[in-house]
């Protein structure tokens, strides 16, 4: 019996025996937001994003290009010329040009017009929308899964409570029942009953600190702790807190969801109009400034320099690409139909989203407030019976029955009690105010 009290005792005290770092809900989502590995993907896409932009901008600076060559004509082309001209008969084979020819030349080309170009840049402003709500949309989801595992580590301390509690309680009714049994009021099968109560609680406390390590591990992967980090949590379950206002509005533009798929449509608007830009011509200038040096030697080659520079404008006008602009502009229109069917699909899906949560969490409610009356009752039930049995005037299948109606009653409570926190996260991420609601709890 000794065991079985140092067990109990053990279990209520184990966790704070040695002193670790403590996180309130608060500094566990900062944590999260802070250190987890999904943050820095996110950050560098929208370093990216910008990155494109710039990009997408350079091509209506001037490009500046230098270029050298040199050449060796190993072999010259031969001409034919009639020998009058050298005062000959017949013709005369002459080769033009000498063994080297150096040339160097530096040109900047500077883009005057070209639509497909200045739609491509503006594509860059919901290009980089997107990438900013993708990245808010990642911290919800960051809040809500540290949320949702920190509560349930709440939940499961809550539950530990109980299970340590009728532990305290059938250790209490051990004694009394073996002082029972030794005055010969109590039968010996009873005291067994009681000890077969007891062993199962302790395999609860077994399971639920199981569970309770798993649960720690879930928040550590949710916030981007290594999973030999040691910590406990030092808030405490306010089930009020998760209990639903009478403000339930909601506004399917609001939803980070929702702006992404009106980003998108946009961003594939400007792809077809840059698709139809390829029909129309497009205008450039140069300006270019070379040297040139020849000679049968190389050294002549490279020092005999003769300057010239050209400027110029070019039109480029696109007549027949092989039904090719043709093929892509129907894919960008097609694409451009699908975005905003999507639109409507994901628009009907995230207001169904909402209302199911809103149902759910009213149910929740409802169950919650059944199921701790009950619990309460259940209580009551079982210590009036164990008082009874204590006096001598019930049976020990009473009050075994009562115990097994509270227990019941426990668990039916613990799981209304986790399905409202769950839903109530659900329902706020549903919402699109996951974050606020966190904030104030």
């Amino acid at each position: 019996m000794k065991q079985i009290l140092l067990f109990l005792t053990a279990s209520v005290i184990g966790t704070t025996a040695i002193a670790q770092d403590a996180y309130s809900l608060k500094q566990a989502i900062d944590y999260s937001l802070q250190n987890h590995g999904s943050n820095r993907l996110y950050n560098n896409e929208v370093e990216k994003v910008r990155l494109q932009s710039k990009e997408a901008l350079s091509a209506y600076m001037p490009q500046v290009n230098a270029n050298v060559t040199l050449d060796d004509n190993l072999k010259r082309q031969t001409s034919i010329l009639p020998g009058a001209i050298f005062g000959q008969e017949g013709d005369v084979k002459v080769q033009f040009g000498n063994k080297y020819t150096t040339n160097a030349v530096v040109q900047l080309d500077q883009t005057i017009y070209d639509q497909a170009l200045i739609i491509g840049i503006k594509a860059g402003v919901p290009a980089k929308k997107i990438a900013e709500l993708k990245q808010a949309k990642n911290k919800e989801e960051l809040i809500y899964n540290t949320a949702a595992a920190y509560s349930q580590i709440l939940i499961l301390t809550e539950q530990q409570k109980l299970i340590n509690a009728n532990g305290q309680q059938y250790s209490e009714l051990y004694e009394t029942t073996r002082f029972r049994v030794e005055k010969g009021v109590a039968k010996r099968v009873d005291l067994d009953r009681v000890l077969v109560q007891l062993n199962n609680i302790k395999a609860q406390q077994k399971q639920i600190q199981s569970d309770i390590d798993v649960a720690y591990n879930s928040l550590k992967n949710a916030m981007g702790l290594a999973q030999n980090a040691k910590f406990i949590i030092e808030d405490s379950l306010n089930y009020n807190s998760y209990l639903p206002l009478s403000n339930d509005s909601y506004n399917v533009a609001e939803l980070i969801d929702y702006q992404l798929q009106e980003q998108n449509l946009e961003l594939q608007g400007l792809d077809v109009k840059r698709k139809q830009a390829a029909y129309l011509p497009t205008l450039s200038g140069y300006a270019r400034y070379g040297q040139q040096a020849f000679g049968n030697e190389l050294n002549t080659a490279m020092s005999d320099w003769n300057p010239y520079s050209t400027i110029g404008v070019k039109l480029n006008v696109p007549l027949f690409s092989g039904r090719r602009r043709e093929a892509q502009l129907q894919q960008s229109k097609l694409e451009l139909q699908n975005a905003k069917i999507n639109l409507e699909l994901n628009t009907a899906a995230l207001d169904l989203q909402f209302q199911n949560a809103r149902r759910q969490l009213a149910e929740n409610v409802t169950n919650l407030t059944t199921n701790k009356n009950n619990m309460d009752l259940a209580k009551s039930v079982y210590e009036t019976s164990q008082f009874e049995y204590s006096k001598g005037v019930s049976t020990m299948a009473d009050l075994l029955n009562a115990d097994f109606s509270y227990k019941q009653a426990q668990a039916q409570y613990m799981t209304s009690l986790l399905n409202l926190v769950g839903n109530r996260l659900e329902y706020e991420r549903a919402k699109g105010t996951i974050t606020q609601f966190v904030a104030q709890l």
